[in-house]
């Protein structure tokens, strides 16, 4: 009788959200709060973009302002996606694991294809490749644990 009682522990705390999983959590809230700082800090360059345009180069004007609404909507999508992640990790869904993977491939490809097509821009391109950088450290860490983790297995797959 008291076997049972521990399994039943043992049960109910594979299926709270501990461990590693903390850890993902604050990213989700981090990479959130993130995308929202972007978003405004965008919005706002929007209203400005006629000042920055006017101090380049005629075929940087140009792609200056393609940067600037690349970057307001990749932040709405992204904002928008990372409550949506937030929704799924608390709710325990069983697709989780999949949106959150999702979430972290489409992060690092929205990031390297800014890199790629508007590194030139930058005073300082290096903090956009380290940007990317560690986006894909992390995407690598975060999609490896929700593979091969047993507590991710157990919170989320019912």
């Amino acid at each position: 009788m008291e076997n049972n009682d521990s399994s039943a522990k043992k049960e109910i705390n594979t299926r709270t959200l501990g461990g590693w999983l903390i850890a993902i959590q604050v990213f989700i809230i981090l990479n959130a709060m993130s995308w929202v700082g972007n978003l405004q800090l965008f919005y706002k360059l929007l209203g400005d973009k006629d000042v920055y345009i006017k101090e380049k180069p005629q075929t940087d004007a140009a792609l200056l302002n393609v940067f600037v609404y690349y970057e307001l909507a990749a932040s709405l999508l992204f904002t928008f996606g990372a409550f949506m992640v937030f929704y799924y990790f608390f709710k325990r869904n069983s697709r989780f694991p999949l949106i959150m993977t999702i979430y972290l491939i489409a992060e690092v490809i929205i990031e390297a294809l800014s890199y790629i097509l508007f590194s030139h821009l930058a005073s300082d391109p290096t903090i956009m490749w380290q940007k990317l950088a560690f986006s894909i450290v992390i995407a690598v860490l975060i999609i490896f644990y929700l593979r091969r983790s047993e507590r991710v297995k157990q919170t989320f797959i019912f």
